[in-house]
């Protein structure tokens, strides 16, 4: 009975919807690598996903083992689709309103998260760290002049000698990484004497600057800046004139900084409406 076995058409068929997974699970994991890819090779994309919808399609009555697997492949599909759209995508995009939610439920931890981080570190030393999927990314370190910068498998390679450098242990930095996921965030900055961002520096008044570093949207990327203290009038008018940043209160500000493309800033009209939404603009939540 042929109809009892998986032919090698059937398998053929089958290729389009293997495909679609990897897809979805790319957009998972790397989703502006994977638009980037899937828009630039439409004509690979588009005949893709036509074949995977029509060989589902004309599977469904599921009348032979081959129509079965395609069938139940193609649910499968549905789902991952479904649970990528539910679980993964609201994590791949931001704005000041996603912002603000967050921080005030993760307040506590962002608090924790920071005096943990400067504890751990000797005096006048900074630390930049950022994790990908769990695993150590980004690692840079600045002590008495001194500014090392790590990515990837060369920040790895070098991360005890760079510990070492400014007074962290293993299990401080373990410390740090379990806070960090605790705040839902991917990494932080500590500077001794500056902010860090993407387009300038912004010196502020208190000793030490922590930039929790939040979520990558495309090549953008959203950051807390916190002061242990109020901004003062000075600082405030840096602020309040600087499209990549937004008052959150009067110690903490909300930063977008763009990538080679896309938007650069958190654009006028939006951060406007933000701000007249919670007169008196900065200061609407300095008890929090």
């Amino acid at each position: 009975m042929e109809e009892n076995k998986l032919k090698a058409s059937d398998i053929f068929k089958l290729l389009p919807s293997i495909l679609v997974t990897l897809g979805i699970v790319a957009f998972w994991y790397e989703p502006f690598l994977a638009l980037w890819m899937a828009v630039g090779h439409f004509w690979i994309t588009l005949p893709v996903l036509l074949a995977a919808g029509a060989f589902f399609g004309l599977s469904l009555k599921m009348k032979t083992v081959g129509q079965k697997v395609i069938s139940f492949y193609g649910f499968f599909n549905i789902l991952l689709l479904v649970a990528y759209l539910v679980v993964a995508l609201p994590q791949q995009s931001c704005d000041a309103d996603t912002m603000d939610r967050h921080y005030r439920k993760h307040a506590a931890d962002f608090d924790e998260l920071c005096r943990y981080t400067i504890d751990a570190l000797d005096d006048s030393c900074g630390i930049s760290l950022e994790w990908k999927h769990g695993r150590l990314n980004r690692f840079g370190i600045e002590s008495h002049g001194q500014v090392d910068r790590f990515s990837n498998e060369e920040a790895i390679a070098k991360q005890d000698s760079l510990m070492q450098i400014v007074g962290l242990t293993h299990e401080e930095l373990d410390g740090i990484h379990q806070r960090v996921k605790k705040a839902r965030c991917i990494g932080i900055n500590v500077s001794y004497s500056t902010f860090e961002n993407w387009h300038h520096t912004f010196y502020p008044s208190a000793p030490h600057a922590v930039t929790i570093l939040f979520r990558y949207v495309g090549f953008g990327r959203y950051d807390f800046l916190i002061k242990d203290s109020a901004f003062t009038d000075d600082e405030m008018a840096v602020i309040m004139n600087d499209l990549t940043l937004i008052p959150y209160n009067d110690r903490v500000i909300f930063q977008y900084g763009g990538g080679a493309v896309g938007p650069q800033t958190f654009g006028k009209d939006y951060r406007d409406k933000y701000i007249e939404k919670y007169k008196p603009g900065y200061s609407h939540q300095q008890n929090q």
